[in-house]
């Protein structure tokens, strides 16, 4: 039997515990914060809490494969395995707003979980931050939060 009478609304199963950056933050702070956090992204918000962008570890990864590499992949496997290293040291202290995705994809809490679930999947992202009516950071939802939902429909949990 699925579960009629429950409001699907993106505030019944959002987190709104965020893991959150500052665009000043430094490649190796958002590291360390992203260790610490375990996880794999963070939403990056000025002192409003307002969305200034989102750092995932793809955004970490990309940042730090030097761009002669980027170009001409197969020199990766010529090159010393030192480089790693010293790429890293070399960005430690750079701030994320350099190397963030900017576009961000953002919900409200009062929008239904289909319209997190069709930008989840439209996207291929694993979170979705979710804003107030003043564009402040409230929350976020994500894929394992929608699963949680289709579970409370089909009255599996």
């Amino acid at each position: 039997m699925i579960a009629q009478n429950k409001e699907h609304l993106i505030n019944k199963y959002m987190q709104t515990k965020v893991n959150t950056l500052s665009p000043d933050d430094t490649f190796a702070e958002a590291i360390k914060k992203m260790l610490e956090a375990k996880t794999n992204g963070m939403v990056v918000v000025n002192k409003d809490f307002k969305i200034e962008g989102i750092l995932s570890s793809w955004d970490l990864i990309q940042y730090l494969v030097p761009d002669y590499l980027e170009e001409d992949k197969h020199l990766a496997s010529f090159e010393s395995a030192d480089v790693f290293a010293k790429r890293a040291l070399e960005i430690k202290d750079e701030p994320v707003s350099k190397f963030m995705t900017k576009s961000v994809h953002t919900c409200n809490s009062s929008d239904s979980l289909m319209e997190a679930a069709i930008i989840l999947s439209e996207f291929k992202i694993r979170q979705l931050p979710v804003v107030d009516e003043n564009n402040k950071l409230v929350g976020y939802i994500n894929r394992t939060d929608i699963k949680r939902a289709i579970g409370d429909v089909l009255n599996l949990q």
